[in-house]
């Protein structure tokens, strides 16, 4: 080698020494195997994924925001037709078109009826972003002069470890397994071959075409989730890894980015107030999520939260404990109030420590900054949904600080066997640790009992949890006393948020129970919340009928049909009050309500045709009219005691 060749690679040595900038230290090794460790890092990665993940594939849709995405959202029951409004609605306050035109794709494949689809097809993108997360990592560990990717030693190490944590950590499990949250793993999909195509970009002498490309994927990633338009500064993170020079150029090309993430920043502020983006995204399909929590707090709250939730994030990544679908704020557990306290002073401590890092140690510094750029928005500053903390925050972030954490433990396995096996013993520990626990968090998702029972045990007081629990014992378990007491809880912790439909919820119950006076209490309590609700009148009129006393279901129902209601409830409030007008003598007007409610409301009810008999026998005395009125509720219900000895009354019998 010349004396020139030796000077230059002495000096590019020492260039990469002070930046950082990773590279191939004392190993030895030939091509073949190292492209052997590369495939058998991407087989062990896809496995894992799996293992962890898999035993949720035969899991349900929970009652904590699947009903608002999936089982009960027009479009993506009945997709033909509505392909269209994915693009101007949004969903829960959140507009997010491609994810829900994923939705509509699985439903229209293999239907509604189950969540299994919609889960496999969540776990296979998070699987895919494994891969993209390896790809990225080593091209972040790739000199500018190795024309192929680093496949061994130092980087195959750092990208394996920051790839496998990301694969199975217990907290991105809510992102993997809960069907609403297609939309983290459909953003992160784009949101890293954005980064690796701006990667391409960097490396490929600013090739062009690299640039719009991942322009294009910025918008496909906010598309799909709002929490994407962090990405053009995670661009400029990269810019920094790279030693790019922050010129006129830089800050140009990107203004484009930058006007993208306004876009759609602007659209989720304006659609999160109230608002339809002047008129152009509408919520005319939207179901009022469980989780929709509407709460609001001064700066310093936001602070305190936001503080908290960062040090929890940090702990979390280390020893994931305690995990749940929502952490309420203001809710004291058995696991006891937040120490706000701790963190504050653990954010104070990171933010110092990220300032030295960027003197000593560049990939800490970039890591800790990959994990706030990409966590920031979410981070409660300004509270969203009323919770402290979420495990599906951290899907991205945390590759940032798995990155950190394992680039300085590479440097660690350098200086010995011993130091390099006890790091893989460590290590190898902490990910069977994950895997033992995401499988144990998957089965947690596994249906909404299972899902709350785990809320609860942590947050005895959350009103929420035990809405959904008594729910769920109602409507999938006919159990009607856990269904009541889970309600009592309900109402017994009621919160700020107040859930106003528990009332009506307990009532029905009471009434599935033939528990009348119980029933009428409760909907009465509903009609005091909610005076303009036409159901809880009606519903209260009903119980009335049961108990024989048309007097008092008569003001009710009268009151029913004067109030906006569902189309599906027009023929029982119509027939409901005819039956309490023929009970009280108005045969008239009865004979009238049961003929909007049969003829013009379609009801099918055998009650409403048999009582229509009567008032039209009573009216018109017509026997015959009354005698094909008995016969179709005799043939609605072959079991209608009355019916049949209406029959043998009238004759015909």
């Amino acid at each position: 080698m010349s004396k020139k060749n030796k000077t230059n690679q002495a000096a590019i040595l020492t260039n990469v020494e002070k930046s950082e900038v990773p590279v191939n230290q004392n190993v030895n090794y030939q091509k073949g195997n190292a492209k052997s460790w590369f495939w058998i890092s991407i087989v062990v990665l896809s496995i894992s994924t799996l293992i962890a993940f898999s035993g949720g594939f035969d899991n349900k849709f929970v009652d904590w925001d699947d009903n608002a995405y999936v089982t009960e959202n027009k479009m993506v029951l009945k997709p033909e037709g509505n392909w269209g409004k994915a693009w101007n609605t949004h969903i829960a306050a959140n507009y997010h078109p491609l994810t829900m035109l994923s939705l509509m794709i699985n439903s229209s494949i293999f239907g509604t009826e189950s969540a299994r689809s919609f889960i496999i097809t969540n776990t296979l993108i998070h699987l895919l972003n494994v891969l993209l997360v390896f790809w990225f990592v080593l091209l972040l560990l790739k000199k500018k002069d190795e024309v192929e990717l680093p496949t061994a030693g130092k980087p195959l190490f750092i990208a394996f470890f920051t790839t496998l944590v990301f694969a199975i950590h217990p907290l991105k499990v809510e992102s993997v397994i809960w069907v609403s949250e297609r939309k983290d793993v459909l953003y992160g999909f784009f949101f890293l071959l954005g980064c690796i195509s701006y990667l391409k970009y960097l490396n490929s002498e600013l090739k062009f075409k690299y640039l719009t490309y991942s322009f294009l994927l910025l918008i496909l990633a906010c598309l799909s989730k709002g929490q994407a338009v962090v990405l053009p500064i995670v661009f400029i993170l990269l810019d920094y890894w790279f030693d790019r020079k922050f010129d006129t150029k830089t800050i140009i090309e990107k203004i484009p980015f930058l006007m993208i993430s306004l876009l759609f920043g602007l659209i989720a502020s304006n659609i999160q107030g109230g608002g339809d983006f002047y008129g152009l995204i509408n919520g005319k399909f939207e179901l009022t999520a469980i989780s929709a929590i509407n709460t609001k707090h001064d700066l310093w709250s936001g602070i305190k939260y936001a503080c908290y939730g960062f040090s929890q994030y940090f702990i979390n990544f280390f020893f994931p404990h305690n995990l749940s679908s929502f952490y309420p704020v203001g809710l004291n557990g058995e696991t006891g109030a937040p120490n706000y306290g701790f963190g504050i002073v653990f954010t104070l401590l990171a933010i110092v420590g990220t300032i030295a890092s960027f003197k000593w140690s560049k990939p800490v510094f970039f890591g800790i900054a990959f994990f706030v750029i990409s966590f920031v928005l979410v981070s409660q500053l300004l509270l969203v949904g009323g919770a402290i903390k979420a495990d599906r925050y951290t899907y991205l972030p945390y590759i940032g600080l798995a990155f950190g954490v394992f680039y300085l433990l590479s440097n660690v396995i350098e200086k010995g066997a011993f130091q390099r096996n006890a790091v893989l013993g460590i290590s190898g520990i902490f990910m069977l640790f994950f895997v033992i626990k995401t499988r144990s968090q998957v089965n947690v998702w596994e249906n909404s009992r299972t899902l709350m029972n785990q809320r609860v045990e942590l947050y005895p007081k959350d009103a929420r949890a035990h809405f959904v629990l008594g729910k769920y014992a109602g409507e999938k378990e006919d159990n009607y006393d856990l269904c009541i007491e889970e309600y009592l809880k309900c109402i017994d912790n009621e919160d700020s948020t107040k859930i106003i439909e528990v009332y009506g919820n307990v009532a029905t119950a009471y009434a599935k129970k033939l528990d009348y006076p119980n029933a009428i209490k409760y909907y009465s309590i509903s009609i005091v919340k909610e005076p303009k609700n036409g159901l809880h009148y009606m519903n209260r009129g009903f119980q009335y009928l049961k108990i024989q006393q048309p007097e008092k279901a008569l003001p009710d129902l009268e009151k029913a049909v004067i109030l906006p209601m569902k189309k599906e409830d027009r023929a029982s409030i119509f027939g409901g009050l005819g039956t309490a007008q023929l009970n009280v003598g108005l045969v008239k007007e009865s004979y009238q309500n049961f003929n909007i409610a049969i003829d013009k409301e379609g009801s099918k009810d055998a009650i409403h045709f048999f009582n229509r008999g009567v008032a039209r026998l009573k009216l018109t005395n017509d026997k015959a009219g009354a005698i094909a009125d008995v016969k179709k509720s005799l043939e609605i219900n072959p079991n209608y005691a009355e019916a049949k000895n209406g029959l043998k009354v009238l004759g015909v019998l």
